[in-house]
């Protein structure tokens, strides 16, 4: 009998998967690979200031992410990958020093840089829950309009798509969704959760809906079986997890030869 602990674990992971896999898809599409990255450095910020404000942590990593996210999205391509480089490098510091700087506040940076999916809560799960439901329900009514804007998006704003708003609400729903994933992965492993298994499925993929389904079975296969050996041989969880799913990529790779 599986022990309702780990069922916990496993099912927030699943969800977890569930949103992270084919908003990663939307963000490979989109050139946003390390964006994500940005987002997770700055949610660390957002995160120190939850602590310091004593609010919940996914609170101020949201509202951080959210600001980076409209910034950017004012911004040139050429820009924004700048301004991405040094948002990235510069909150993270930050970030260490406001740890250093309130040593009470009891922050510490192994959980914050490597994520702890063990001690996630109900209100964490009903919040992955609203957020699956949210992203599912975006991506159903806008997935036409989501598709054209990805590939082209001078033909998506001449067939009458809003590709400027479509763009500004991936790059939102990029920037909550880490806000959320964070605290459970990390800032360092939840972008690779977000953007390996859509890289992964893209050896494999011969259509859009294709690779976000190959996507999402990739990244709840990595989950389960990276959530197993971790409790089996005591290891990390958030590494374990992206190690799985590495080794997958690298093998769907070899195997599409």
């Amino acid at each position: 009998m599986i022990d309702s602990f780990v069922l916990f674990i496993v099912v927030s992971a699943l969800l977890a998967s569930l949103i992270t896999a084919p908003l990663g898809c939307i963000g490979l599409w989109n050139g946003l690979a390390f964006f994500g990255d940005t987002l997770a450095h700055a949610s660390l910020l957002g995160v120190c200031f939850s602590v310091l404000l004593q609010v919940p942590y996914a609170c101020g990593a949201v509202v951080v992410c959210l600001a980076i996210a409209y910034f950017i999205a004012h911004k040139s391509s050429k820009q924004s990958d700048v301004s991405l480089a040094v948002i990235s490098y510069s909150c993270l510091s930050f970030s260490m020093l406001v740890i250093s700087l309130f040593p009470k506040a009891n922050l510490d940076p192994n959980t914050l840089l490597f994520g702890d999916l063990l001690s996630t809560s109900s209100s964490d799960v009903l919040l992955l829950a609203i957020a699956l439901a949210v992203l599912w329900g975006g991506i159903a009514k806008y997935w036409s309009a989501i598709l054209m804007t990805s590939f082209d998006a001078d033909l998506a704003q001449i067939q009458g798509f809003p590709s400027r708003a479509i763009r500004l609400m991936v790059l939102f729903a990029y920037a909550i969704i880490i806000g959320i994933v964070m605290k459970m992965l990390g800032a360092l492993f939840a972008p690779a959760l977000t953007i390996i298994p859509a890289a992964a499925a893209r050896y494999r993929s011969k259509t859009p809906s294709q690779m976000m389904t190959s996507a999402i079975v990739i990244s709840c296969f990595s989950s389960i079986i990276g959530i197993g050996i971790s409790l089996y041989f005591d290891l990390p969880t958030g590494p374990s997890i992206i190690c799985v799913s590495a080794i997958t990529m690298a093998l769907i790779k070899i195997s599409a030869k």
